[in-house]
């Protein structure tokens, strides 16, 4: 697989400098939460600062409120390719869902795009048939949104959840729904718009992806880097690729059988400072990748993986904890 240029070096070196927890450890834990950008924490920031000196109660405030939230759908849209009226905010993702259930009626089906287990894409036809002849089918695309294209057209759903504080790199807590129908404004006013400075920091984030960053280069190298990680470990001895390859998004999940996941992602993060989720229940490791990650990064985590491959707990040395002072 091609190696990035030094041109992409150059600007991947200048884009970490804007999201500063990428220097803290190798971050592959984005389909928990995505790194803050600097830029988006200073909006939020000011916000936060101005209700400070003059209250939240200040004339005008209803309208600033709602030309936040219009900015916030808008970037989303784009990003669906759709319509902002047809994008609706949620205080969380669970929120979104429950939303999503309210505004459709029945009892709709919920599927990942992308599975936070597998890393693989759910392409199971809807229950019931063809949108509209079943249970209204809400796909969440969590997993996919800010590091795969996706056109919510092409997803034969009624509607599309999203959690966009992941490869979006929204504030915490934020999520959107996009409904296929338009929903009577009656209906709409179900939903629990999220607070101003969340709204100032997830346009923002999004924004500055879409016009700083750019979409197009992010996706292909999202795809680059999880194909890089999901090779390198499929050709290791004591390996045990959980993802099909090559990976449609930037999930690569893994076993080590000799070791529990937990203690396994301990280990990792001793010696390379990796930053990845164990799942324990189905005795995995996720390594979700960004393309804010170098090669070099995705290799020195390989090459971790490889040193615990070959060993078991007892066997294997242990790292000293990295002390904080």
């Amino acid at each position: 697989m091609a190696s990035e240029t030094q041109a992409e070096s150059d600007k991947v070196r200048a884009l970490r400098e804007l999201l500063p927890a990428t220097g803290a450890g190798i971050y592959l834990d984005t389909a928990t939460f995505g790194p803050l950008p600097a830029e988006t924490a200073e909006a939020m920031r000011q916000a936060d600062d101005w209700e400070l000196r003059v209250g939240r109660i200040t004339a005008g405030r209803e309208e600033d409120v709602a030309q936040r939230s219009a900015e916030a759908r808008a970037v989303l849209a784009a990003l669906l390719g759709s319509q902002p009226e047809q994008v609706l905010l949620a205080d969380g993702h669970r929120d979104a869902i429950e939303l999503a259930g309210q505004l459709l009626g029945g009892r709709p089906v919920v599927r990942e795009h992308i599975s936070a287990v597998t890393g693989a894409r759910d392409v199971r036809p809807p229950d019931g048939g063809e949108p509209g002849q079943g249970r209204p089918l809400v796909v969440d695309v969590s997993n996919a949104a800010g590091a795969i294209p996706l056109s919510v057209d092409d997803l034969a759903a009624d509607a599309v959840v999203l959690a966009t504080d992941r490869w979006l790199l929204g504030p915490e807590g934020t999520a959107a729904l996009w409904l296929r129908e338009p929903i009577p404004a009656q209906r709409a006013a179900a939903a629990r718009e999220i607070p101003r400075t969340a709204l100032v920091g997830l346009a923002r984030s999004v924004g500055w992806l879409e016009m700083y960053v750019g979409l197009e280069w992010i996706y292909e190298r999202t795809a680059r880097l999880a194909g890089q990680l999901h090779a390198a470990l499929s050709a290791m001895n004591g390996v045990e690729v959980h993802t099909p390859g090559p990976p449609p998004a930037g999930i690569v999940t893994f076993r080590l059988p000799a070791w529990p996941p937990a203690d396994a992602a301990d280990e990792l993060g001793r010696r390379v400072f990796a930053l990845l989720r164990p799942l324990p229940d189905e005795g995995l490791l996720r390594a979700s990748i960004g393309w804010y990650n170098t090669e070099d990064e995705i290799h020195r985590f390989a090459q971790a993986v490889a040193l615990l491959a070959d060993h078991t707990p007892a066997s294997l040395p242990r790292r000293p904890p990295l002390v904080v002072r």
